[in-house]
C-alpha cells in the first residue's frame, strides 16, 4: 500500500496510502504547552546512543562543520533510522536541512522540529528550529507568533541573544516588506503527508521520470535523472547509494525485473538498455545488500549530487530544448539505425 511519486522540478516522495499523518496546516499551528506530556503519551527515549550510532552522529557533525550539508543530513537520517525518537538527532537534521536548501528541505525541517516537540515540548532548540523553518518557508506571520511564544516560554529577548535577534530582525523585515506568504490550500491540508523523500537526482528537463522499488524486499528506490544517471537510494534512510551512467543525455524510465536482478532503462537514445550485476568474489561481498551497492568513490557521487542541485535550481529551458531537438533528429537519421542494440 505504498506509492512513489517522482515530481517534476522536485524530489521523489514515498507515501503510505493508508497513512493517517496529514500535511502540516500552516496558519493554524498551535503552540506546544510548557508542561510535559501526560505520562501515557510520553515516548521513552534511549538514555544514550549505542557506540556505532554515536560515531555516525559525530560524523554528521563533522560534515556539518565542513558545510557538507548533504552528507550531514544523510548521517543524521541513518542515525534516526535506529533512534527515531531522538530529539537531538531530529534537531541536528533540521538544522542541516535548513542549510542544505534542496527544494522541500524547509518543510522537512519543520516536520523534524514538530516531531521533536511532540516528544519533548520543553526543548528549546526544537522550538527555535520551528521558527527558523517557518521563516525559511516565508510563513512569517506564523513564525512571528511562534517567536513571541518562544520568548515568553524561555524568558529570552533579542537584546540578550544574538541568534534570536537575527531571526527576530529577519522576520520583522519580511513582515514590514509585505513578503508574499503561502496561501491556504484546504485540499492540500487534508492530504496524506509523505513518509520519506529522496533527493540527489535532477528532474526538470522532461515530463516523464519513473521511480520504482527495487530489491528482494523492495529495500531500494531507483529512478532516472537528467544528468544521464540511474540513481539508487536506501528506502529507509534516503541515502543515495549509487549512480550509474545510463544514457548519453538523460534517463527517463527504469523498470526492474519482477524477480531477477535485471533492470531495463531508457532515455532519449533510441535503445532500451538491460543491466545485470557483474561477477564479484563472494569474499568481497557484505551480508548487507546496501553495503554492496555503495559506490566505491563516495566523493565522486557527492559531486554528482551537488551538480544536480545546481541544475535543479537553475532549470534553464534552452539547453533542454536543444538537447531534445538533437536527439529527435538523430532518431530519424537512417545511418544511425545500423546498430541500435546494446549488450547488457
Amino acid at each position: 500500500n505504498f506509492l512513489l511519486c517522482n515530481m517534476g522540478g522536485e524530489q521523489i516522495y514515498l507515501y503510505d496510502v493508508e497513512g493517517k499523518a496529514k500535511v502540516i496546516e500552516l496558519g493554524k499551528m498551535k503552540t506546544f504547552p510548557s508542561s510535559s506530556q501526560p505520562e501515557e503519551q510520553q515516548v521513552i527515549l534511549p538514555v544514550e546512543l549505542d557506540q556505532a550510532t554515536a560515531e555516525m552522529k559525530e560524523e554528521g557533525n563533522q560534515h556539518y562543520n565542513r558545510q557538507d550539508y548533504n552528507r550531514a543530513v544523510t548521517a543524521y537520517s541513518k542515525c534516526l533510522a535506529r533512534y527515531p525518537y531522538s530529539v537531538v538527532l531530529l534537531n541536528n537534521r533540521a538544522q542541516a536541512l535548513l542549510k542544505r536548501l534542496w527544494k522541500g528541505d524547509q518543510y522537512a525541517a519543520l516536520r523534524d522540529s514538530l516531531t521533536a516537540l511532540s516528544i519533548d515540548p520543553n526543548n528549546e532548540k526544537a522550538h527555535f528550529r520551528q521558527i527558523q523553518s517557518l521563516h525559511a518557508m516565508k510563513c512569517n506571520k506564523e513564525a512571528s507568533k511562534m517567536l513571541k511564544h518562544f520568548q515568553r516560554k524561555f524568558s529570552k529577548s533579542p537584546a540578550s541573544d544574538s541568534a534570536l535577534k537575527t531571526i527576530h530582525d529577519n522576520i520583522k523585515a519580511a513582515l514590514d516588506q509585505g513578503t508574499k506568504e503561502p496561501g491556504p490550500k484546504q485540499d492540500l491540508f487534508e492530504s496524506i503527508d509523505y513518509i520519506n523523500r529522496y533527493t540527489g537526482h535532477c528532474n526538470c528537463k522532461t515530463d516523464i521520470k519513473e521511480a520504482n522499488f527495487f530489491g528482494p524486499n523492495q529495500e531500494f528506490i531507483m529512478a532516472g535523472s537528467d544528468d544521464k544517471h540511474i540513481f539508487f537510494w536506501d528506502r529507509n534512510t534516503g541515502q543515495v547509494l549509487r549512480a550509474y551512467k545510463g544514457d548519453s543525455s538523460l534517463v527517463n524510465c527504469v523498470q526492474p525485473h519482477p524477480y531477477l536482478p535485471v533492470i531495463a532503462s531508457s532515455g532519449l537514445e533510441k535503445v532500451v538498455k538491460l543491466w545485470t550485476p557483474q561477477n564479484r568474489d563472494p569474499a568481497e561481498m557484505s551480508d548487507d545488500p546496501r553495503e554492496n551497492l555503495l559506490t566505491e568513490n563516495e566523493e565522486q557521487l557527492n559531486e554528482i549530487i551537488r551538480e544536480n542541485q545546481v541544475l535543479m535550481n537553475s532549470r534553464d529551458p534552452f539547453p533542454t530544448f536543444a538537447m531534445i531537438q538533437n536527439a529527435m533528429l538523430g532518431m530519424f537519421d537512417p545511418d544511425s539505425f545500423q546498430n541500435s542494440c546494446n549488450p547488457s
